[in-house]
């Protein structure tokens, strides 16, 4: 039981890591794993101790059969119309760009007295799963939970009902760790209402759903059977993935949304199905407001990494940054993130940002007075919020040529940031009076100030 109990915690961890990309400590983490399982377990031959997701999933929240399901759902979803939505994790207890997402599309669905119906996965991997009779999926009605259920029962559940259900669409916000082959039944029970494909991240181009090749560099997703792809951790294991998208692709209706143009020309150029349905609808814009002229002076230029402190978000060289300049008088550097990491060569300040706080990092950079938001991804972003904050906050953005949709908007405005070629170039910045003079030139007026409005008319479109 104590055993049983540790990998789940485990479990819930390397989910964590996932989504902050952290595949290398992950792969650390478990082989210890499997050395302690094995030792604990008495296993003289090493092998790791195999729990089923229907085990683990018994510890947290007992599995529903159709009866309890039943008794849970139907009353509320004969009520109303209602949309079925898919990702890979539980968007009320997690917390990213992905997950306020779909938590803005749950209250605008549900303001429109529509019912909200929310699937996924239990299992955590890198890649698509097959569904079997001990798979586990976790399931939200309306914002609230409802319990694990087998995907089969949940089947079993809609089509019994299909006559009673309405559902007008399906949003699919992620199918990493989820059998497409469930999600296409459960297209067909609902009587095949309207599929809508959100690109958050590039996991239909690739399991390396960052685009990083061996998980370092920026690989501008090459054909499948290239050189480039071969040498890569992911190549194999990508020509399976490819052809289980274009067969799902091909054979069902789905309309595909974009938050960027970026996101969208890199997709359509890499996807091996052409002529998909497509548009482009960002989550958030900016209203500019006057610029603010009454903030004081800073002595130093206040430099901040805004977001989560891992690798693909430019950590690496933010700590070479921040080592060579930390006593140079001109700068100052903080660290903006509900993460903390300890160093002499910047401060902290603890920011969350959940459905509930919305604004409080662009509140955050804004009431510290931050000039320079430093938001070097390597990976292409498809869209960043973390760009729309600090550009609500009135920072001027410092980024390089392989951050995606930041890049892009910063060479569309000019006016909000550098974008540079490198991290010798980013030294260099550094080294002479550039980026002061940016600073003054795009301070002369006042400090660009913005509200950051969530875009709803990406909810009507889906």
């Amino acid at each position: 039981m104590k055993i049983d109990r540790f990998l789940i915690r485990v479990q819930k961890a390397l989910h964590v890591l996932r989504n902050q990309g952290a595949s290398a400590l992950i792969d650390r983490i478990k082989s210890k794993v499997e050395i302690i399982t094995s030792r604990t377990s008495g296993l003289s031959n090493n092998k790791s101790v195999q729990l089923t997701s229907k085990t683990r999933a018994i510890f947290i929240g007992k599995i529903l059969d159709k009866e309890k399901l039943n008794q849970k759902m139907t009353p509320i979803l004969t009520r109303s119309v209602f949309r079925i939505t898919f990702s890979h994790d539980n968007y009320l207890k997690n917390v990213g760009g992905l997950q306020l997402k779909i938590a803005d599309e749950q209250l605008e669905v549900n303001r429109s007295g529509k019912g909200y119906l929310h699937i996924f996965p239990y299992e955590s991997s890198l890649t698509l799963m097959e569904f079997d009779e001990e798979s586990v999926i976790g399931i939200n009605l309306n914002g609230e939970w409802v319990g694990y259920a087998n995907p089969q029962t949940l089947l079993d559940h809609l089509s019994e009902n299909s006559g009673v259900f309405n559902v007008e669409g399906l949003s699919i916000h992620h199918v990493l760790c989820f059998d497409l082959r469930f999600i296409e039944k459960v297209i067909e029970v609902t009587q095949k209402p309207k599929v809508v494909f959100w690109l958050h991240d590039f996991f239909s181009l690739c399991p390396g759903y960052l685009l990083l090749r061996n998980d370092l560099e920026f690989c501008g997703a090459p054909d499948v059977n290239s050189n480039a792809c071969n040498l890569c951790i992911y190549g194999e294991k990508r020509i399976g993935h490819l052809n289980e998208f274009e067969r799902f692709f091909s054979q069902n209706t789905i309309e595909v949304i974009s938050p960027s143009e970026f996101a969208l020309e890199l997709w359509k150029k890499a996807f091996p199905v052409k002529n998909v349905t497509a548009t482009v609808c960002p989550h958030a814009f900016l209203e500019y407001q006057e610029p603010i002229t009454n903030l004081p002076t800073n002595k130093k230029i206040k430099i901040a990494f805004v977001g989560f402190p891992v690798y693909h978000k430019g950590w690496e060289t933010w700590l070479r940054l921040t080592k060579k300049f930390s006593s140079d008088p001109r700068y100052e550097f903080f660290l903006f993130s509900e993460i903390r990491r300890f160093s002499r060569n910047f401060k902290n300040v603890s920011v969350s940002v959940t459905k509930e706080s919305r604004n409080q990092m662009a509140e955050q950079l804004r009431n510290r007075n931050i000039d320079v938001a430093f938001l070097w991804s390597v990976c292409p972003e498809t869209f960043s919020f973390t760009l729309y904050e600090s550009l609500s906050a009135g920072c001027a953005v410092l980024t390089n040529q392989n951050s995606g949709n930041i890049q892009a908007y910063v060479k569309e405005h000019p006016e909000t940031g550098i974008v540079l070629k490198n991290e010798e170039a980013l030294m260099s910045l550094f080294e002479g009076s550039d980026l002061s003079e940016h600073l003054v030139e795009a301070q002369k007026d006042g400090r660009r100030s913005a509200k950051l409005v969530v875009n709803h008319d990406c909810q009507e479109r889906a």
